[in-house]
């Protein structure tokens, strides 16, 4: 589906909210506030930025040895790094799925900390956007057919997509595939999301200099 569509070359400073699970949990645990947090992960900076690009292009035995569980673009058999050229749109997108979430769950309800990561993406894309109108799957909650691209992307060794943004109307995503077409991350902010009465505040704190 995808040989029809022309593959260029691109440069796009991405961004994408991310976490460590590790981090996350003796977040939770300790109850920790997100100056607290950014703290933490001021003083591991260099480790944590280096694990935040990696950890989608990585099998985990947890998942089975999948990359990750099902979202939009893959199954989990390959890898698919999530990131939005706007801040907005990569809020959005994480917002809503922990604001799902937390709606129907009450022990989901519980703040997540984030990383704003920003990185540089280089690499060959196709773009999406203006297919919206003739595939409008492309922000459908059915993931089949993005699934579908995603594999045929992955097979042909494309560096990303720019994608329509099911979550912000007028936002672009980027699916990125391959780890080389990234570099030069740095950790922007720590973001906090939380529940209040029924839906997702959004708090940032930024680094301080490194």
């Amino acid at each position: 589906m995808l040989e029809s569509l022309a593959r260029v070359a691109a440069s796009h400073q991405i961004l994408r909210l991310a976490n460590l699970t590790h981090v996350a949990a003796f977040a939770a645990k300790k109850g920790l506030t997100i100056d607290e947090v950014t703290d933490v992960i001021a003083f591991e900076r260099d480790d944590v930025t280096k694990e935040l690009i990696e950890s989608p292009f990585q099998r985990k035995a947890v998942l089975g040895n999948k990359f990750a569980p099902s979202s939009r673009f893959s199954d989990g058999e390959w890898p698919v790094f999530y990131a939005a050229i706007e801040r907005d749109t990569a809020e959005k997108e994480s917002s809503h799925h922990y604001g799902r979430k937390a709606a129907g769950d009450a022990t989901a309800q519980r703040p997540v900390h984030y990383s704003l990561v920003r990185c540089t993406f280089e690499g060959e894309v196709i773009d999406l956007v203006a297919k919206l109108g003739d595939w409008p799957e492309l922000v459908s909650e059915d993931y089949t057919f993005c699934n579908g691209l995603g594999k045929e992307a992955w097979d042909m060794g494309l560096g990303a997509f720019l994608a329509p943004s099911a979550r912000r109307p007028g936002g672009t995503t980027v699916p990125a595939f391959v780890a080389k077409a990234l570099s030069n991350p740095v950790i922007v902010s720590t973001v906090t999301l939380s529940y209040d009465n029924g839906g997702t505040v959004v708090e940032y704190k930024s680094l301080p200099a490194s």
